[in-house]
């Protein structure tokens, strides 16, 4: 994890010697696509994105970004009866899914009109994911931790409300794909789908 971690800061000091760059700060709604064995199909609204990007030609066609994500999604079993060498258990559960995403990007965009409020774009971003498989049970909790790789495609779209002015708004699909996976809990490989939605704050001249 070293050599990922210093790329991400040769990119980080890329990016800030930029003119024309953005924060951006998001609310991420996702739906689990594949390894919902372990917290079910239920989408979850408890996630969020921040991230840094900069154009890196006069054109303003090209960016590249650090982007940290956040998500939590959980699924409730109802009382069940556990058989053990020492007797049986009898309890309800929970099982949560706690992920932390660090990814590279690169963007391109799209001009629209004049070029000074909307910003279509395609992206990819790769990194490393963190996943917290943990199972709460009465007042005793089981966790595994786990790392792996994250691809991330999306297509967006950055708007900026009025021309001179710093803020404006971002909004775009994505897909996620990692290769963490659980053996303790029976869990392979994790994807989904996301919308993310919030402000930008940019530095554009």
């Amino acid at each position: 994890m070293k050599y990922l971690f210093s790329i991400y800061f040769l990119f980080v000091a890329h990016v800030l010697c930029a003119q024309n760059n953005y924060f951006y700060i998001n609310l991420d709604v996702n739906q689990p696509l594949s390894g919902n064995s372990w917290i079910g199909n239920n989408s979850s609204a408890k996630g969020a994105r921040i991230g840094y990007r900069a154009f890196i030609n006069e054109g303003d066609r090209f960016s590249l970004g650090v982007d940290f994500n956040f998500t939590s999604y959980n699924r409730y079993h109802p009382t069940e009866v556990f058989q053990n060498p020492g007797g049986a258990t009898s309890t309800d559960y929970y099982n949560y899914l706690y992920q932390y995403g660090l990814t590279v990007s690169g963007q391109y965009y799209f001009p629209v009109g004049n070029g000074e409020h909307f910003f279509p774009y395609v992206g990819l971003g790769v990194g490393g994911n963190h996943h917290e498989y943990t199972q709460y049970y009465n007042i005793y909790s089981d966790i595994d931790k786990k790392w792996g790789f994250l691809a991330r495609p999306e297509a967006g779209i950055v708007i900026r409300f009025v021309k001179n002015r710093s803020i404006g708004a971002l909004a775009a699909l994505h897909y996620d794909y990692t290769t963490n996976k659980s053996e303790k809990f029976n869990v392979s490989s994790f994807s989904s789908v996301g919308f993310q939605i919030g402000l930008v704050f940019m530095n554009r001249y």
